[in-house]
């Protein structure tokens, strides 16, 4: 078994109570079996408050949470009272692993560290050359090898180095990453695994794909995009205004944005990595559904709402820093990533909202 992550993984490590955030707090933290039943063996006054903050029902046991949503064992420092008493290793699955996602298929386990913490998104944006993956022997026992995972595997290969040409803006790498998707996705359709990696080989030369002027109807379906956005579920409530707020600014955000892709030139880098973080998360998926253009199309606009956001602050502020970056890919990744039902209505809008239907018109080409 063959184990991939991004060559900053190994780097992280929680940062504690110097988080301005918590990841204990805001959502519901479910509680597997196997530290349940540790949980039951902890004696004295602790493990009689421990297991009276654990909830049940047919599905799961959980953490009851306070009021701001906030884990029982978070203390006022944002200390987990669980480490400072029983250590890391008394800690349930979620809590262990959080940040870090997975995905396993054939040969592979994939790992990777999400956005919604703030540490992750300084790893990947501190990054200035392309973003590269290393590969090593994990050990584990492998599934049985789907016949597209080799043929995907390459296309996703493909998409990186589209993504990672600098010789191009990044609106053009995105433009061709657009269109390489619905090639790969019609090879995908019949299931012809030997025409994905066909494709992979043929897009080595993306400079011969022509590369048509965009714009068309740009701010009207931006505000249609943003009110997709706006409809999802939030977790406290505050990302319904917050989108809102872009789409009525949306006709000085635009007018504003060549400006401000200009004051931030140095560091459009951030972007090209944002996209290939999404890209190399959620490409794969189409091995299980048969549906790539989905995660593509969900990575771009995912890319145009946060770009909106530090269009806004950057205005807001008259600056646009690092720790601005950071907490705005942070924003979106709780928000829409870590929100399931939120990744399932987006699956869906992909493919069915016209807005989503020409994301091309966003970008600035031509």
């Amino acid at each position: 078994m063959k184990l991939r992550r991004p060559v900053y993984y190994k780097d992280f490590h929680c940062i504690s109570s110097e988080c301005r955030d918590t990841c204990c707090a805001g959502w519901e933290i479910e509680v597997d079996e196997e530290a349940a039943e540790r949980y039951e063996r902890v004696e004295g006054a602790f493990g009689e408050r421990l297991r009276s903050m654990i909830g049940e029902d047919e599905e799961e046991k959980y953490f009851i949470l306070q009021p701001g949503k906030r884990c029982p064992l978070l203390r006022k420092d944002n200390l987990c009272e669980l480490i400072c008493r029983l250590g890391e290793e008394s800690l349930c699955d979620i809590c262990r692993e959080h940040p870090r996602f997975y995905q396993w298929f054939g040969d592979y386990t994939e790992a990777g560290l999400g956005l919604c913490c703030e540490e992750a998104g300084r790893l990947l944006f501190s990054l200035r050359e392309p973003l590269a993956f290393e590969v090593l022997e994990d050990g584990g026992e492998s599934q049985e090898d789907d016949p597209l995972s080799a043929p995907l595997l390459a296309a996703r290969e493909r998409a990186f180095c589209l993504l990672q040409n600098r010789t191009v803006s990044l609106d053009t790498r995105i433009y061709r990453l657009l269109l390489f998707a619905e090639a790969v996705q019609g090879c995908l359709d019949q299931e012809d695994g030997a025409a994905i990696e066909k494709l992979a080989e043929c897009w080595k030369a993306p400079e011969k794909i022509r590369v048509q002027e965009t714009g068309e109807n740009r701010e009207e379906g931006l505000q249609a995009l943003l009110e997709e956005y706006r409809k999802l579920e939030s977790l406290d409530g505050t990302w319904p205004e917050m989108i809102g707020k872009l789409q009525s600014r949306l006709p000085e955000l635009l007018a504003k944005r060549k400006e401000f892709l200009q004051e931030y030139r140095e560091r459009l880098s951030e972007y090209e990595q944002l996209m290939v973080y999404f890209i190399y998360r959620y490409f794969m998926e189409a091995l299980f559904d048969g549906n790539l253009l989905s995660p593509v199309r969900f990575s771009v606009s995912g890319l145009l709402v946060v770009r909106l956001l530090d269009i806004e602050r950057w205005i807001e502020k008259g600056s646009f820093t690092f720790d601005d970056r950071i907490q705005t890919a942070k924003l979106f990744s709780k928000e829409i990533e870590y929100c399931p039902e939120n990744m399932a209505a987006l699956s869906e809008i992909c493919l069915e909202e016209p807005c989503f239907l020409q994301l091309e018109n966003y970008l600035d080409i031509g």
